[in-house]
């Protein structure tokens, strides 16, 4: 396996439907990775500038993130590289189907989480071409907030 880069928390980005200043589902891309981490794993000391473990990042190539993408765009659930699994809590948990540098690698997030991430992911908000060349443009999604469409199930 490719060993993938270093994610600052920088270079994260959430999508536009999700609450400012919330727990939230965040994406950053950069050398043909794509890096998936919940902020609720930040500290009081984390800054733009930490560089996040692997063992708190679900990773994928960016041709595997395009594949869950496009599965979610057209509204298929199984068989993508992430799977989110329904817990009796109502939360669901985020895991990889591709081999991880990290094993065992689980996120938590909730069924709001979940919809802004899905509708940030119709609305191409996740899109490699959305990332500047050297990765994040350390900005929040330039695209307009709205309203989460329909949901696809979890």
């Amino acid at each position: 396996m490719t060993r993938p880069p270093t994610f600052t928390v920088g270079e994260f980005r959430k999508a536009s439907a999700s609450s400012p200043h919330q727990n939230c589902v965040r994406i950053a891309r950069k050398q043909g990775w794509t890096a998936i981490w919940d902020d609720k794993c930040a500290t009081g000391a984390t800054s733009t500038a930490t560089a996040l473990a692997s063992t708190e990042l679900l990773l994928l190539r960016d041709e595997q993130f395009e594949t869950y993408q496009a599965g979610i765009r057209a509204g298929h659930i199984e068989r993508l590289p992430l799977t989110q699994i329904p817990r009796r809590d109502g939360s669901y948990v985020m895991r990889s189907d591709i081999a991880q540098p990290t094993a065992d690698v689980e996120l938590i997030f909730d069924r709001a989480e979940l919809d802004a991430f899905h509708h940030g992911v119709r609305t191409h908000e996740f899109d490699l071409d959305r990332f500047g060349a050297t990765g994040a443009d350390r900005t929040e999604c330039g695209t307009p907030a709205s309203e989460p469409k329909a949901r696809i199930p979890a």
